[in-house]
């Protein structure tokens, strides 16, 4: 199990909704069962390697559900190459329990990118009594204020490395990053 497989439980873990890993996921089985069979007929051992990259990469998201839960502060974005174009094969959103703030940004494609992730897709957001469409911004998404002379901080929850950005340039370009093949990051603690 590689980048993608790992990439996609990111994603599980941190869309809101309830996570679903299948029975022996974690552990690398290659038999489904479940509901349907009492028991495993196939003797399989566990995949330590797979065991532990879930619990170094997947378990600590799970257990920062409270961040990405919430549908209400969910930001889906587009991710702009430079020449404009759309990356549709890279997954990019946000979202917050008004408290902590995520970045989640995965490359669902077995090429390199480059882009801008800054203005949200058009969403329906209800004010007062009525709904209307609006777009975002990913510096007011996550409480980034563009103040000259100011920089981001956010650490990578996959790589433990922290990211710094000068604030201005996230509030008028938004956040610039490039993917390899099936790379994700989880920004938090912005």
């Amino acid at each position: 199990k590689g980048d993608k497989y790992f990439g996609i439980c990111t994603l599980m873990a941190t869309l809101p909704g309830l996570p679903m890993f299948g029975h022996g996921q974690v552990e690398g089985f290659s038999e489904k069962y479940g509901m349907e069979f009492r028991r495993a007929y196939l003797e399989e051992h566990v995949d330590p390697y797979l065991v532990e990259r879930h619990e170094r990469e997947t378990f600590p998201l799970l257990h920062k559900r409270q961040i990405f839960a919430n549908v209400d502060l969910f930001r889906m974005y587009d991710f702009y190459a430079n020449n404009g174009s759309v990356h549709e094969d890279v997954f990019a959103y946000s979202n917050s329990d008004g408290r902590e703030h995520a970045l989640v940004v995965f490359n669902n494609r077995f090429s390199d990118v480059e882009g801008w992730v800054n203005l949200s897709c058009t969403q329906a957001v209800r004010v007062g009594g009525e709904k209307h469409a609006q777009r975002s911004k990913l510096a007011d998404n996550l409480h980034i204020a563009g103040k000259p002379n100011n920089f981001c901080i956010a650490r990578d929850s996959i790589s433990g490395l922290e990211y710094i950005r000068p604030s201005s340039e996230i509030q008028e370009k938004g956040l610039h990053l490039s993917l390899h093949a099936y790379q994700y990051f989880v920004f938090i603690e912005f």
